[in-house]
C-alpha cells in the first residue's frame, strides 16, 4: 500500500510540474502573439496615414483641375 501511495504522489507531482511548465510556455506564446498583433496594428496605422495623405493630395489636384 505504501508503494502504491508513493507512486501516486510521484505521478501527482510530475503532473503538477508539467502543468506549470505548460502555463509558462502558453504565456510566452501569448505574449509573442500580442507583440505581433501590436506590430501589425502599427503598420496598419502607418499605411492608413499614408493613404489619407495620398487622398488629400489627389483631392487637392482635382480641385486645382476643376478651378482651371
Amino acid at each position: 500500500m505504501k508503494a502504491l501511495t508513493r507512486i501516486f504522489m510521484v505521478v501527482l507531482v510530475i503532473g503538477l510540474l508539467s502543468c506549470r511548465d505548460t502555463k509558462k510556455e502558453e504565456e510566452e506564446e501569448t505574449q509573442a502573439a500580442v507583440e505581433e498583433i501590436e506590430a501589425v496594428e502599427a503598420e496598419v496605422e502607418e499605411i492608413s496615414d499614408e493613404v489619407d495623405k495620398d487622398v488629400k493630395e489627389l483631392e487637392d489636384a482635382l480641385d486645382e483641375l476643376d478651378n482651371n
